[in-house]
């Protein structure tokens, strides 16, 4: 169910809390890209990826939480859900964060958090920003602008967006280090590889 402007109005007032779907099963396409860390030394982790995602002219915006925080990336366009996690994947790894789910009980974890969904599935929600998280009872800021409503969506209308050619860009220049991912994860790069010229390697692991 498409979110209405008085259901935005109400998470953004405190009346309730939305869950944000990544991945519009229709097309298997997100308009954003979150990575959630809720782990000691979470915070660390975020400002690395922020800082190299900067360095790929990514502006990422980083919003507090209750253990650690989100780092949220905004798309010109849906793109594909796969695209936006291999990059996210590989960039992670080249990075030394650890990626939760890759047999690790603790790390990030990225949405969206599939490839793609069959019909019916909508994937895992994460809550909506600038909302109250119910369990801390309080209203978490992005660190971006002063801590009021109008700042804060001011600051997140000037980022930049990504567009899906630069996606694909980042994919096809960096390669895939599969020897440190699980099986499920080396699938999600194999599928890749049919559509980007992505550098080939020799695992002796696999």
């Amino acid at each position: 169910m498409g979110l209405t402007a008085a259901t935005i109005r109400r998470h953004l007032e405190g009346e309730l809390t939305i869950g944000l779907y990544a991945i519009n099963p229709a097309t298997q396409r997100s308009k954003w890209v979150a990575i959630d860390a809720d782990y000691a030394g979470a915070m660390e982790d975020l400002l690395k990826l922020q800082y190299f995602l900067h360095e790929d002219k990514v502006e990422a915006a980083l919003e507090m939480s209750k253990r650690g925080g989100h780092l949220w990336i905004f798309m010109e366009r849906p793109a594909l859900a796969r695209e936006c996690r291999i990059y996210i994947y590989n960039l992670a790894l080249k990075l030394g964060v650890r990626i939760r789910g890759a047999g690790l009980v603790e790390g990030i974890e990225v949405f969206p958090k599939h490839d793609e969904l069959r019909d019916g599935e909508f994937g895992n929600a994460i809550r909506g920003p600038l909302g109250i998280h119910r369990g801390a009872d309080r209203r978490y800021w992005f660190y971006g602008a002063d801590y009021a409503m109008e700042k804060q969506i001011s600051y997140l209308n000037r980022l930049r967006k990504v567009s899906e050619e630069q996606l694909r860009t980042f994919i096809a220049a960096k390669p895939c280090h599969l020897s440190l991912i699980g099986n499920a994860l080396q699938q999600t790069v194999c599928s890749l590889r049919s559509y980007f010229r992505v550098a080939s390697f020799e695992s002796s692991t696999m």
